[in-house]
């Protein structure tokens, strides 16, 4: 066990929030422990078809390119999963869906950061227009599963909470 002995502040921003934790183990050995803060998020599996994923491109300023990722989004100050699933549902892809069932949720890097996804399956859809927020630009593009995984495999798909969703999809929906 780990006891918290204090905390500072050492940043603010709109996406995360960085601390600085001074903790002590049992065995006596104390420790700084720098953390990112952040909300949360979603990430929605799109399936027009049992055979097909929707998957979406955009540039990823953190890693230097571009992506393909099952559509995702972080939580506003407040928001439900299910309402951020289907908010980034529309803003992302166009899609409406009839249902949204949320399946489980994840931690990305829990070595780190406090980021917790809630994964969804978006049922009975139907295509509409983009709502993209002014700051993105998104590529919209129903894959084959397979072919979706050949590229997981081919290692141009290196986004871990697409490799979860396609992993899901393959497994045609068992839980």
């Amino acid at each position: 066990m780990v006891t918290v002995l204090g905390t500072r502040r050492v940043f603010e921003g709109h996406v995360i929030n960085l601390r600085v934790d001074d903790v002590r183990y049992d065995n006596g050995h104390r420790s700084t422990i720098e953390v990112a803060e952040h909300r949360g998020g979603v990430a929605i599996i799109a399936q027009p078809s049992e055979s097909t994923i929707v998957l979406v491109r955009q540039f990823r300023p953190a890693i230097g390119r571009e992506l393909w990722e099952v559509p995702a989004g972080k939580l506003e100050v407040g928001e439900e999963p299910l309402a951020c699933a289907t908010r980034e549902l529309i803003e992302e892809t166009g899609y409406r869906a009839q249902r949204l069932r949320r399946l489980w949720s994840f931690f990305t890097a829990p070595g780190f950061c406090t980021e917790r996804l809630h994964l969804f399956v978006a049922e009975g859809l139907t295509p509409g227009e983009q709502a993209q927020e002014a700051d993105e630009s998104i590529e919209v593009r129903s894959f084959d599963v397979e072919e979706a995984w050949r590229m997981v495999v081919a290692d141009e798909i290196p986004d871990a909470k697409t490799q979860i969703a396609l992993s899901w999809a393959r497994q045609d929906g068992r839980e």
